[in-house]
């Protein structure tokens, strides 16, 4: 249970910085409103912005690099709330998407120092290998839903010496397609969730976080 504990303090301490410095952003511009609104209308309207729009580019550049905290964790805040640019902060995910994937390919990060990023294991390398000696580049539609992070995919792709074009094609393919999967589940809830939602940001969110905390952490010891 203490191990749940930490694990929980220490993804949700990395997620509330990660967003900080985007929610400050949109704060400076928007301060004299906050005291006319409600937190989670506050809170809506900056998942409106430009800025939510460019937290999320580097939500989901992070996870193709070093991030551990996958885009969906957003997608299931974003769905509930009232925001109608929904179908451009996707764009804004599969560009952060291709701009990490880049820059993860460009690094040509050791084998041996993959294992080293977080929630990391030596088997999630060795799996991955396997996927791509056995299906080659086709290795990436694994990921999804396998635990195995996207960043093991990214790291790993270098050695293989796959077209730059055709892995950003796949690995763009794979995220939609994913996506619409559980956008689909999330949207199929939203007429009877909506309203409690929407009231309970802040305990949902934190809730939300400890969720996630115990299923990477199952997957994570899986993989030990």
């Amino acid at each position: 249970m203490l191990l749940y504990l930490v694990n929980f303090i220490v993804i949700t301490t990395s997620i509330l910085l990660f967003i900080l410095p985007f929610f400050v952003w949109y704060w400076l511009g928007h301060r004299e409103k906050l005291s006319l609104s409600s937190f989670n209308f506050y809170v809506e309207n900056f998942f409106s912005s430009r800025q939510a729009n460019w937290l999320i580019f580097a939500w989901a550049a992070g996870e193709a690099v070093v991030w551990f905290v996958i885009p969906e964790f957003l997608l299931l805040l974003i769905v509930f709330m009232r925001i109608r640019k929904k179908r451009l902060m996707l764009l804004y995910d599969v560009a952060g998407t291709v701009f990490g994937t880049i820059v993860a390919l460009l690094m040509r990060l050791p084998e041996h120092a993959i294992s080293s990023l977080p929630y990391i294991q030596d088997r999630m390398v060795s799996q991955t290998k396997t996927w791509y000696n056995e299906m080659g580049i086709m290795g990436l539609v694994n990921q999804p839903f396998s635990g195995v992070p996207y960043k093991v995919f990214t790291h790993l792709a270098w050695q293989y010496k796959y077209h730059l074009l055709a892995f950003l094609v796949v690995a763009v393919a794979v995220r939609i397609v994913r996506y619409l999967i559980a956008y689909g589940l999330f949207l199929s809830l939203y007429p009877r969730l909506h309203h409690v939602v929407r009231r309970n940001y802040v305990p949902l969110f934190f809730i939300a976080i400890f969720i996630f905390s115990i299923l990477l952490l199952k997957t994570y010891n899986a993989y030990s």
